[in-house]
């Protein structure tokens, strides 16, 4: 496991993410803030999950300007 600042993961994302993706595990921290970097793969939109049908409710039910000339 792999712990950055983000002032040290700055200017090298994709460097990182190449790392995330070969299985390494890489935490980013900005203060008592912290995330963890782990590959998932591909969302696969065939498959209905609670996170998928959440975000598609938030778009359908959410502000948005009608199209106007």
């Amino acid at each position: 496991m792999k712990i950055l600042n983000v002032s040290e993961a700055q200017g090298h994302l994709p460097r990182i993410i190449a790392e995330v993706n070969e299985g390494e595990l890489v935490v980013l921290k900005d203060g008592d803030q912290e995330v963890t970097l782990y590959p998932v793969g591909p969302l696969d939109l065939e498959q209905d999950t609670p996170e998928l049908e959440a975000e598609l409710l938030k778009a359908a039910d959410g502000p948005f300007t009608p199209y106007s000339f």
